[in-house]
């Protein structure tokens, strides 16, 4: 598993979201503490606080429209901006 850089978001683990793939072989990211964390998401998770409503991490995303974008992790904010 590779390292994120991405502390898990979950309240009161100390793990931090790995890179793994799944039995498919599909790349998704999870928690490094599993299975006592089941912490996980399929979008890659970016070190980055959001800058409009301050969450810990963003993800990033390929959208047919705007091709590469880093988004808020939290659905109800909806940041978004180009990926560098």
């Amino acid at each position: 598993a590779k390292s994120t850089g991405v502390p898990c978001p979950r309240e009161g683990c100390s793990g931090e979201l790995m890179e793994r793939k799944s039995r498919r072989g599909k790349v998704f990211y999870g928690c490094s503490r599993y299975p006592d964390c089941n912490f996980a998401l399929w979008d890659k998770p970016v070190a980055k606080k959001c800058p409009e409503c301050g969450a810990s991490y963003m993800v990033e995303k390929e959208t047919k429209k705007e091709g590469r974008i880093i988004k808020c992790a939290q659905k109800e904010c909806g940041h978004k901006e180009p990926a560098a």
